[in-house]
Formats: C-alpha cells, structure tokens, sequence
C-alpha cells in the first residue's frame, strides 16, 4: 500500500515536469546574455558583441541569421540560413554562406544566437536590425504643406511600405505604396505643420527596413485675404516657426497690434491670428512680415483696396464725445480729385470736410464731432465716383444731476429772480433746462428754459414772476443736457416764494398812477392860477 503510494507521487512529478514548456525558460538562466552595440546598423557596419551568465566551463558559439528561433531550438533545424562568427567584432555581411541555406543580406530584423561547443541547442538570443535601402527626397526643404517626392531603392523586393515622419505616421498622397520587384519605389507625401530646421522622413518595409533622409523646414505665413480695404480685418496664419515663441507681426516695417493681443506658436510652430488694415503712405500694397522670438521670419504681400479708415476707433465699449478731434483717411480715390466728407445725425447730414485726394488717391481730413446723438453715425467720403464709408459711435453716458443752490427752499425770492446751481461737466459739454410751476407735480408750467449755456439764470423783466401768498409757493427744478442729447435726472426741485417789489406792479398800474399824476399837476396849476388872479 505504501509503495503504491509513493509511486503515484512520483508518477504525477514527472508529468507535471513534463508539461512545463521550454520556452517559458529565461535565456540568461537558460545559458547568458548577448548584448550588442549598436544594436542597427547597414551591411558593412562594425557590431561588438559582449556575453555575460554563460558556463565559464563551456565554449560559446555565436551565429547571425535571418532566421528567428527561440531558446531550446537548435541551428540546422530550426535556423538554416546563418553566418559563423569567430571573433567579437562582427562586420555585418553581405552574404550568408555557411548554413544549409544561402541568402543575400537584406534590411529588417536579424538574429545572434548562442550555443554551448558540441551542442547545437540555442541557449540566448539578440535582435538586431540591419538599415537597408536608401532614399531620396526632392526636394529637400520647403515650408509646411510641400508635396515631396520620395525616391527609394534597395529594400526588399514586394514590400509594403510605411512613411514616417519624426516617428509620426503621414499619408503617401501618391505613387506606390509597395517596392517593386527590385526593392524600388517612388511616392509623394506632404510635409506636416512642424517646428523650422531638420527633421527626419523615414521609409520602413515590412522586413523593417527604414531608410532615412532629412528635409529642411522652412516658414511661412499666409494671409486671408489677399486684398483688403484700410480698416478691414486681415487673417494671418504661420507655420514652421520655433516652438512656443511670440510673434510679432509687422506692416511695411511698422508693428501693427493684433487680435489676440499676443499671439503665440504652439509646440509645433504653428500660430494664428489677425489685424486691422491702416492707411498706405503711399502705393497701395503693403509687405506683412511674421518674426518669432529667434528672428525666423517670413513674408507675405497685402493689395490694398479703396476704403477708409477713422481714427481714434469708437465702438459701443469704446464710444466717443461731441467735440472729439477725428481723423479720416481714405485710399482708393481719384487722383487730384475734391473728396467730401459728410457725418449722419438721424436724417440730418452734417459736412464736415471737403479735402483733395493726392497724386495716388490718397486724403486725410481732421474734423471735431458735432453736436448729434447717442449710437452709431455714418462717416462718408466720395468723390462723385467712389463712394465709401465709416462709423463713429457717440457715447450714451447721462451727465451728473445738478445740485441747486438758489432761491434756497422756503425762502423768498424777487419777482425777477435769481437761479443758481453746481456746475455740471461732461466731454460732450453740456446746457441745462430750467422749469418753474405753480404745483409741486410740475403740471402747470409757469417758466421754462431750455439750452442755457450757465449754470445761472435770472428772470427776465418780460418773465417777471407774480408775488405769492405764503400759502402758495412755486417749485423750480433744473437738470443737464449733454451734447449727445443725454439727460440728466431731474435735482430734487425746491419750493420759494415771490415777494411784493416795486418791480412787481404791473405796467398798466404805472401807467394809471401817471395820468393820475398829470391830471392833478394840471388841476393844481389851474387852482393857482386863479388865486393869483382874485
């Protein structure tokens, strides 16, 4: 009983050790390690090769081949095709000679394999890779979006091919996608957005062939569009730039802001952006530069149409004020010809400037903005054939209320009496509007005026006010006006009072008390008279 038992034990170790694969054993613990360096390189390249792990007891062989084994298989079985190497220095061959199979050397993936003197079992293994093939590029350099032709040869024969680009992947847009029967190919791929210099375009096969060349990336900017008018909107697109730089864009020379504000390459020297048209000094193309922190630049040419431009610019977040000195310049005109300049105010149409136009077309004109009302406002200039316009937008700020300081409240005031309020500013300038009634609603009006220039007022002889009971008062208020037409809020109104005055008896009374006056002088002369003649 017992030694059936162990029998079973035993029985159940050996299939267990049997079912436990060769392969899944390590190489180095299976013999050594086999390092190379480089671990690529052409036919004809230097290879050194160092072992380590193995049996210091045993004779190592080493062996390079296309063909690919595992540990535990052996040479001539498994690998046929393969080159002896005697020494630790290996020049790759062209030819491998001394296996039961003879090949030519091609690129791809080849092998190093080690075994013990007198065994032919494989017990470590290294990868390297033989660079076959050459390729080139026409042309060499270019900027973002150049179409380049690849030219190759030497790969292997039949082959798909891939085309890389700094490690990254790109279409072949054209041209074979495989080698022909020789190891040949041409394609045609277009070179990505990309940093300016060197950059690597590498051709792999499925053998793992992979030819490099370099192409020369050079920058460029391209605007849209291609004519505009001064004061329009200009897009403006870079490539091959440094990385992550600033760029600053230039007009004739002159830098020029942008939208945005700064603008910036990202990591692949790319950037976008855009900026409004100005005048021309002179002939109607402008030269738009791009330049990175590094001095990279490029260039592109801006035709200019007719148009023109106000300045400083208004806009609703940025409005302007009556009286605000104004500039227009226009280009694109008839040569020598009277160019008029109009300003919109409802469906009223204000000249403001009439300028020639110089030998090329061009005018400026200085002009203060008048009087008109809050919003927008067309600017047009035309000389009889060209007509073109602006905008200017007037600001819609209401003006301070104002403060009154006389007549005070319940205190009692001249029949021409005397009102005084704080001066009220605003860049459009202001007037005010002055109102005195009879009840505190301001229903029954007994006194308005309107536009005064000063922040004081007197009643008119011809206005002169009634005297009142202390019963009955009159209200007054006052409130400002700027020269956009925006008004202020009424100032809290005060109540006086009119007193009597010799200058508050109405005419006719004067009138009466004088033909009184003159009937009793003549009533006395005639008295005297008489008694001097008794």
């Amino acid at each position: 009983m017992k030694y059936n038992k162990i029998c079973s034990i035993l029985a159940l170790s050996i299939i267990l050790a049997l079912l436990v694969p060769v392969s899944a054993i390590p190489a180095q613990a299976a013999g050594g390690v086999i390092t190379l360096h480089p671990n690529e390189g052409k036919i004809g390249d230097w290879i050194e090769i160092h072992t380590s792990g193995f049996d210091a007891t045993k004779v190592v062989r080493i062996y390079f081949s296309s063909d690919k084994a595992n540990v535990g298989d052996n040479i001539d079985t498994r690998v046929t095709a393969y080159e002896r190497i005697t020494h630790y220095s290996f020049r790759v061959p062209d030819k491998l000679t001394d296996g039961k199979v003879e090949e030519d050397v091609h690129g791809g993936d080849y092998y190093f394999y080690a075994i013990y003197s007198g065994s032919k079992q494989i017990v470590a293994v290294a990868t390297f890779t033989v660079i076959n093939g050459e390729i080139e590029l026409d042309p060499e350099q270019g900027t973002v979006g150049t179409e380049v032709k690849i030219s190759g040869e030497g790969l292997r024969h039949n082959q798909k091919i891939t085309v890389g680009y700094e490690g990254d992947d790109v279409d072949i847009i054209s041209g074979d996608r495989e080698t022909d029967g020789e190891g040949q190919f041409i394609c045609t791929i277009i070179i990505p957005d990309s940093t300016i210099g060197s950059h690597i375009i590498t051709v792999i096969d499925v053998s793992g062939n992979k030819p490099e060349a370099e192409f020369s990336v050079e920058p460029k900017i391209t605007i849209d569009p291609t004519e505009q008018a001064v004061g329009k909107a200009v897009e403006v697109s870079g490539t091959g730039f440094g990385e992550k730089e600033a760029i600053t864009i230039t007009v004739d020379g002159y830098r020029i802001p942008t939208t945005p504000m700064f603008i910036y390459t990202n990591h692949r020297g790319s950037f976008n952006g855009s900026f409004l048209v100005p005048s021309p000094d002179s002939d109607d193309t402008r030269e738009i530069k791009a330049r990175d922190d590094s001095f990279n630049k490029a260039e592109a040419q801006l035709a200019i149409l007719a148009g023109i431009t106000l300045k400083p610019i208004t806009s609703p977040t940025s409005p302007g004020h009556v009286g605000m000195e104004l500039t227009v310049r226009g280009t694109g005109f008839i040569a020598n010809a009277v160019v008029t300049i109009t300003y919109s105010n409802n469906d009223e149409t204000i000249l403001v400037a009439k300028v020639p136009a110089d030998a090329n077309g061009n005018f400026s004109a200085n002009f203060t903005a008048p009087p008109s009302v809050a919003g927008s406002h067309v600017i047009t200039a035309t000389d009889g054939d060209t007509t073109l316009t602006s905008t200017f937008t007037m600001e819609s700020q209401a003006p301070p209320m104002p403060v009154p300081l006389l007549p005070k409240v319940a205190s009692t005031a001249e029949v021409e009496a005397y009102f005084d309020w704080e001066d009220v500013t605003d860049p459009s300038g202001v007037s005010y509007t002055l109102q005195v009634a009879s009840d505190a609603d301001f229903t029954t009006i007994v006194l308005e005026e309107e536009g005064l220039p000063h922040s004081e007022y007197t009643v008119t002889k011809e206005e002169k006010l009634e005297s009142t009971e202390k019963e009955v008062p009159y209200y007054w208020r006052v409130k400002a006006v700027d020269g956009a037409s925006n008004e202020s809020e009424w100032a809290p109104s005060g109540l006086f009072y009119v007193g009597f005055s010799w200058a508050s008896i109405p005419d006719w009374v004067w009138y009466t008390f004088y033909g009184l006056g003159g009937l009793l002088l003549v009533i006395l002369g005639f008295w005297v008279r008489r008694r001097f003649t008794e």
